[in-house]
């Protein structure tokens, strides 16, 4: 065989290697960006994708009063389980899963804590917000916990932090209208008195008030939250580089989103079915994620999520699980109210979204 016949052939076993590798690339399992591996932990060995918690009957006399002064049922040890994981009376049920989550985005591969708490109530009433020294007037914080253990909250995450001292936002909280400063910066979610989300984006006051007017007969607005962006629309997740707040230069704190971050989200998955998801990690933009990977990843968990909308992220996150503990002066059993992941660089806020009991003592 001559040289030239050698090196066509040696071209041809070439072309045909680089051939099976490409197809072996383009069918390999590797993590791509947007998905995620999990590893549950959880009181009812949670599976993929996590499902809501079943529907409750309402009782009759299970609703609670509107005004934010009116606070949840007083909780009681024996509603916990032996872990204080699992939280449930005949008006509400609430369980915290840890989940270990592996998954890529643009700055590589990642492994982070994340936690979701699954919760489903028996009426509206039960999901409120209360806010620091249950005025609005005052600048003063508190820790989350001591808002969730004077709310008696089963479940509580901090909301916007709407008492700040630049006072922006279309504030209404517990059917209350405080403030119209809304500006087309940020996204507002709208709760209304039937427990159901409804999202503004980049809103203006006009565009709230169109909102308020479209709802049902009957139906009103109970609370907004003026921070966002949207992340989950309909089982969607909202293409970050699509959303006019997240991509909008000189907007307060939107520069944060591309970040990796200790983040947020309270979810609606269906009537009176909702979640609370946090992600670990820092304020210093290094460990957690980015506002496009905490919706894909609500996605991947719940591929069916009405609605998801991004809280009060970094030093802000913080959300209350009830535990079991001992009154140190009685030394009897008691309710205790502490943060899932105690992230070291937490700080007071003024205000938090809230899950309540409402059965009767």
């Amino acid at each position: 065989m001559d040289r030239g016949n050698i090196g066509n052939i040696i071209r041809w076993v070439i072309v045909a290697l680089m051939l099976v590798a490409m197809a072996f690339l383009v069918s390999s399992p590797a993590l791509a960006e947007s998905e995620f591996t999990h590893d549950f932990e959880g009181p009812d060995n949670p599976s993929v994708p996590l499902q809501p918690l079943q529907i409750l009957d309402l009782q009759e006399g299970n609703k609670l009063e509107m005004d934010q002064l009116v606070k949840g049922m007083p909780l009681k040890v024996d509603h916990l389980n032996a872990d204080d994981t699992e939280y449930q009376d005949s008006t509400i049920h609430a369980v915290v899963t840890h989940d270990t989550v592996q998954y890529k985005d643009n700055k590589g591969k990642a492994k982070l804590n994340c936690y979701i708490v699954r919760v489903t109530i028996a009426d509206a009433s039960q999901l409120r917000s209360a806010m620091s020294y249950d005025d609005y007037d005052t600048r003063k914080q508190v820790k989350a916990a001591t808002m969730a253990q004077s709310a008696n909250a089963v479940a509580a995450v901090n909301g916007d932090f709407f008492k700040n001292a630049s006072d922006r936002g279309y504030i209404f909280r517990q059917g209350v209208f405080y403030r119209d400063r809304a500006e087309a910066r940020r996204d507002v979610l709208l709760i209304d008195s039937e427990g159901d989300f409804h999202v503004i984006k980049a809103a203006t006051g006009e565009m709230v008030e169109a909102a308020m007017a479209a709802l049902p007969e009957g139906v009103t607005a109970v609370n907004t939250f003026n921070i966002g962006p949207v992340l989950v629309e309909n089982g969607q997740a909202i293409n970050m580089n699509e959303s006019t707040v997240a991509t909008t230069r000189n907007s307060h704190d939107q520069f944060q989103y591309k970040y990796r971050m200790q983040r947020v989200a309270i979810v609606q998955l269906g009537h009176l079915q909702y979640a609370i998801v946090e992600c670990n990690g820092t304020s210093d933009g290094k460990t957690g994620m980015n506002i496009q990977t905490l919706a894909d990843y609500i996605v991947d968990l719940f591929p069916d999520a009405i609605c998801a909308y991004n809280l009060d992220g970094g030093g802000s996150t913080n959300v209350i699980f009830p535990k079991a503990g001992t009154n140190k002066k009685t030394k009897e059993p008691e309710v205790q109210f502490v943060r899932i992941h105690k992230n070291p660089d937490a700080r007071e806020i003024c205000d938090i979204l809230y899950f309540a009991s409402a059965e009767e003592e």
